[in-house]
């Protein structure tokens, strides 16, 4: 067999070295930053990994010793279960609900009103805004109180004088509250770095300002606005603590709520509570599988002033 096709030989190639020479200091540090990272990398994902295989698992091998880390009779008996069971399809269609409109709610308001903050300049426009992002810095156990109030008495608005607790739109009404704030200055920054000088342009050639921005600044502000849409479906579709405050019914309790369900005073549905968690976490894993360059960007557009 060729040396020059073994598999070290291929490792030291792509690590940029001479095959024929001895390992530098820099290739050592280079395989010592490789191994850090995939101990890295085991670490976080291993509970994502023993949950899956919790959830395959019949629940008599759940409980079996010695632990057991691949399935001896799988099964997707635990996912059936769980629709069949409990209204678990419920959970799911309240928190597709709750996260999407929450989310379309706060790219609409973050990314008019960080265009606003970020072109005019306007009397109290810096103090404005860190009254709106400071008040995100309050913490949110500090806020269950007020909101479990106006949600159950909401003050008068038009005719509607009904309670909103145990339904969708306290969810969603809670959930904008804490995710504008972070839609407003993540799109903010990024207008920030999208030069002020196209505006211009579009306008010399005849458009409204309007027109400015909804043809030529907000096109390019799309990484911004994914950026935004992430962090805010994600926060909405893991939000626990308000879901449970707030909701007590599978009208509009979400999948945060289910999962916790499975958890009785003397009891844990350890193989059921592992298929529910799987799904619930499902959407979170392959959106920052699949956008997690727009999440980047997003955040680090207009950081670096040039």
């Amino acid at each position: 067999m060729s040396t020059k096709k073994s598999p070290l030989n291929r490792l030291r190639r792509s690590l940029g070295l001479d095959t024929q020479n001895e390992w530098p200091s820099v290739a050592r540090e280079r395989l010592l930053a490789y191994g850090l990272l995939a101990v890295y990398v085991l670490i976080i994902w291993f509970p994502i990994y023993y949950i899956f295989v919790t959830s395959i698992k019949p629940s008599s091998e759940v409980l079996s010793l010695p632990i057991t880390f691949l399935p001896q009779s799988p099964t997707t008996q635990n996912y059936v279960d769980i629709f069949t069971n409990r209204p678990f399809d419920n959970y799911t269609i309240n928190s597709m609900i709750v996260a999407t409109t929450t989310t379309l709610i706060c790219i609409t308001l973050g990314t008019v009103t960080g265009y606003s903050f970020s072109r005019f300049d306007f009397m109290g426009n810096k103090s404005l805004l860190l009254s709106i992002v400071g008040a995100r810095m309050i913490p949110p156990i500090a806020l269950i109180v007020p909101f479990f109030q106006i949600m159950s008495n909401p003050p008068l608005i038009g005719g509607f004088t009904g309670s909103l607790y145990d339904t969708r739109l306290a969810l969603i009404l809670t959930y904008t509250f804490f995710n504008l704030p972070f839609a407003v200055w993540i799109m903010k920054n990024y207008f920030d770095g999208i030069p002020e000088s196209l505006d211009e342009q579009a306008r010399i050639d005849g458009c409204s300002r309007w027109e400015a921005f909804v043809k030529i600044i907000l096109p390019m502000a799309k990484p911004g606005i994914a950026a935004t849409a992430i962090l805010a479906f994600i926060f909405s579709w893991n939000e626990f603590v308000f879901a449970l405050v707030l909701t007590s019914s599978e009208q509009a309790q979400t999948l945060p709520i289910a999962v916790s369900l499975f958890v009785a005073d003397d009891f844990v549905d350890w193989a059921h509570l592992a298929a529910g968690g799987m799904i619930a976490a499902l959407p979170g894993i392959l959106f920052g599988l699949f956008f997690q360059q727009y999440i980047v960007s997003g955040l680090t557009q207009g950081a670096v002033k040039e």
